[in-house]
C-alpha cells in the first residue's frame, strides 16, 4: 500500500532551525525520506567533521532514512569557463559527493549555474558544455559501489540562468552519456515559464528523470505552497508519470512543514506515487 514513506521531504521547510534540529524533527514527524538542502542555515552540512556524519549515518540506518543532497547555490557556477569559479565549484560538489557517498544518498541535485544571457543560443550552448565537461569529472570521482545519481534541476526563469528551460538540461545528460546522470523535475519552477509548460517539459525530460520536486504556486513566484493551494495541474501531471511508470524519488519542497504533510496526503488520494 502506498503511504507516506515513499516519499522524501526537504529540509528547506524548516530553514528556521539548524540542520540538527531539522533533522530531528523530520524524524518524530515519521519522515523516511530526508533531502538535505545546503543552503542558509542548512549550508553547514559540508562542514560537518566525520564524527557528525558518521553519527547522522548511523542515526539513518536505525531509522530507516534514504538520504539525498541538494547541493549549493550560492557560490556554485557549473556552466563557469575555466578558471577560480569553476575550481571552486568543482571542490564544492567533490565534497558534496563525498559526503552522499559516505550517506548512500540516492541523489545530488545541482543548479546548472549562470551564464550571461539566458536566451542566448551560443550562450546557452557554451554553458551546457561547460556543465558536462564538470559533470564528467564529478562522475569520476563516484565508485562503482555508490548508487548515488548526479542530477541538474530546472531552475526559475530569473536572469542570467541556465536550466529554466529543460531543453539544455536534456542536451546535458546527452552530453555525458551516463547513467549515472539524471533530471530532478521541479513542477513548481517549470509552472512559472507559461501555461502548459509544467506538462510539455516533463515529457521532454522522461527519458533522464531521477526525481521530483513537488510544491505548488500561482505561476508568478516560486511560492513553495502545498499541492493543490496554487494552479499547477497536478492531475495530468500524475497521469504522465503513471503511464510512463515513471516512479523515482519523489521530493516534497514546501516553505513549511505542514504544507508538505499535506501535499503527501492529497497526492496518495490523487493516485500519485
Amino acid at each position: 500500500m502506498r503511504d507516506k514513506s515513499s516519499f522524501a521531504v526537504s529540509t528547506y521547510a524548516l530553514f528556521d532551525l539548524s540542520l540538527r534540529d531539522a533533522i530531528f524533527q523530520l524524524l518524530q514527524h515519521d519522515w523516511k525520506g530526508i533531502e538535505i538542502m545546503c543552503e542558509e542555515n542548512h549550508a553547514d552540512l559540508l562542514d560537518w567533521s566525520w564524527e557528525q556524519l558518521k553519527e547522522l549515518k548511523q542515526l539513518g540506518a536505525e531509522r530507516g532514512i534514504a538520504w539525498s543532497i541538494h547541493a549549493p547555490i550560492s557560490g556554485c557556477n557549473l556552466a563557469a569557463d575555466a578558471g577560480p569559479t569553476r575550481d571552486q565549484t568543482l571542490d564544492t560538489m567533490k565534497r558534496c559527493l563525498e559526503i552522499a557517498s559516505f550517506l548512500d544518498c540516492t541523489h545530488v541535485v545541482m543548479h546548472a549555474g549562470e551564464v550571461e544571457d539566458r536566451l542566448a543560443e551560443t550562450e546557452r550552448a557554451r554553458g551546457v558544455e561547460n556543465v558536462s565537461q564538470v559533470l564528467h569529472v564529478l562522475t569520476s570521482e563516484l565508485s562503482a559501489e555508490s548508487r548515488t545519481i548526479l542530477t541538474v534541476e530546472n531552475v526559475p526563469p530569473y536572469p542570467k540562468v541556465l536550466g529554466w528551460n529543460v531543453e539544455d538540461l536534456v542536451h546535458i545528460c546527452r552530453h555525458v552519456n551516463s547513467s549515472r546522470v539524471g533530471i530532478v523535475y521541479d513542477v513548481g519552477h517549470a509552472h512559472l515559464i507559461r501555461p502548459r509548460y509544467a506538462i510539455d517539459a516533463l515529457q521532454e525530460v522522461l527519458p533522464y528523470l531521477s526525481a521530483l520536486h513537488l510544491s505548488d504556486n500561482f505561476g508568478k513566484l516560486d511560492d513553495h505552497l502545498a499541492v493543490g493551494e496554487g494552479t499547477i495541474p497536478f492531475e495530468p501531471i500524475l497521469s504522465l508519470l503513471k503511464d510512463n511508470g515513471s516512479a523515482g524519488h519523489w521530493v516534497v519542497e514546501t516553505k513549511q512543514l505542514g504544507w508538505a504533510e499535506v501535499s503527501v496526503e492529497r497526492l496518495l488520494r490523487a493516485g500519485g506515487k
